[in-house]
């Protein structure tokens, strides 16, 4: 009962052939061999971010990949996507970010030294209107001088509602089975784990509850992990709730550990009380906000950052792989919610994949569609080919 990962964006810039998805054929010749190759019978559908209310920004002679692949497209595929996989057994799941609500494009000499990914994010940016209108919505340092655009402070109970708005709108009408809500970013790490999330309402909460301006006063540290945590918790509640109306259903991506680590920080993972709670129907763990699931090129190579109580880039602080999935399904065991381990990050090994498909509690495994249908890019180690330039 596997997922299947689908990165439209990623098949319509650089994919060939059937592997590009840009017809309503191509794409039901794909589902049907998702469905046959891979055991999937659920997609996760990331849109394009066309789609999202937002600003593309490109340097002379380039364009935005997203931008210009939505231009050539003369079908919805929120209509066909569903409707394809449903005839074809699976459900659909309509795949939105949290934390990644893009960046403005860094000055030339910025851009040399410092980047998103030289393959496709180096000189091109995108910004959703959501922070272009509430800049001071992002997370930001203890001084407020610096902010981590991109990543959204849930401690305004404002920004809440509008990502719950935004998904509830671009589930209207369709027939998506489910939203699922990953906690991957592409915004540039923090330099430290501790060094964003000291918006106003958390640091007037922490001073209520403990009597301390984390601003300017030493502070209780895993209180305050623990308290950034709880607005992620109290998000995923609120969305529960919105969705219960019309019966869709919510999964959720996140890395292997208890904090959201890299890129984002030490700010505490709930998911146990996501499960406790009845609070998601799918638990996706693995995800990777490292590493491009498609080409596996890394983003931000020049930048990691340091001092993450768990980073399941090296392992500090988590237990081997396949000891800590099976953890995982010890802890949903019991409860209606299902554990699905994400595979996007690594080659393909019979032997380990029948492994953790064992595992108790463990409904399947997550694999990227790009991969499995883009042969020749991957072989290539690139997608040069397929690169879209603007004309000179």
């Amino acid at each position: 009962m596997n997922i299947v990962s689908v990165s439209w964006g990623d098949h319509l810039s650089f994919g060939e052939a059937d592997g590009r998805l840009d017809t309503p054929d191509r794409l039901a010749r794909r589902v049907r061999a998702w469905h046959d190759e891979l055991g999937a019978r659920s997609l996760h559908w990331r849109m394009l971010r066309a789609r999202i209310p937002g600003t593309f920004e490109a340097a002379p002679g380039y364009r935005h990949p997203s931008e210009t692949a939505a231009r050539v497209l003369e079908w919805d595929d929120f209509a066909v996507v569903p409707a394809l996989a449903h005839e074809t057994g699976l459900s659909a799941w309509l795949y939105v970010s949290l934390f990644d609500e893009g960046w403005p494009l860094a000055p030339a000499d910025e851009r040399a030294i410092s980047y998103h990914n030289a393959m496709h994010g180096q000189h091109v940016a995108w910004q959703s209107e959501l922070t272009r209108s509430h800049p001071d919505w992002v997370v930001t340092d203890r001084t407020g001088r610096e902010r981590q655009w991109g990543v959204v402070s849930l401690s305004y109970p404002e920004a809440r509602r509008a990502f719950i708005d935004r998904w509830l709108a671009l589930l209207a009408g369709t027939k998506f089975d489910g939203l699922f809500v990953c906690l991957r970013s592409q915004s540039r790490p923090a330099d430290t784990g501790d060094r964003f999330g000291f918006n106003e309402p958390a640091r007037a909460e922490f001073a209520a509850r403990y009597g301390v301006d984390v601003a300017r006063e030493a502070f209780d540290v895993e209180a305050w992990r623990s308290l950034l945590g709880e607005y992620l918790t109290t998000l995923v509640a609120e969305l529960r709730d919105a969705l219960r109306p019309e019966g869709t259903l919510l999964a959720t991506g996140v890395p292997r550990g208890d904090i959201l680590g890299p890129p984002l920080g030490n700010a505490a993972l709930q998911w146990r009380e996501w499960v406790r709670r009845g609070l998601i129907d799918r638990l996706i763990v693995n995800q990777n906000s490292s590493q491009c699931p498609s080409m596996w090129h890394q983003l931000w190579p020049m930048h990691r950052g340091t001092e993450y109580v768990q980073n399941y880039l090296d392992g500090t602080g988590l237990p081997p792989f396949v000891d800590h999935m099976a953890a995982y399904g010890l802890a949903v065991a019991g409860s209606p919610v299902e554990l699905y381990v994400a595979r996007q990050w690594s080659e393909r090994d019979e032997a380990c994949e029948r492994q953790l498909a064992s595992i108790p509690g463990t409904g399947g495994l997550v694999f990227g569609s790009f991969r499995h249908d883009n042969p020749g890019p991957v072989s290539r180690s690139d997608w040069t080919a397929g690169r879209i330039r603007a004309e000179a």
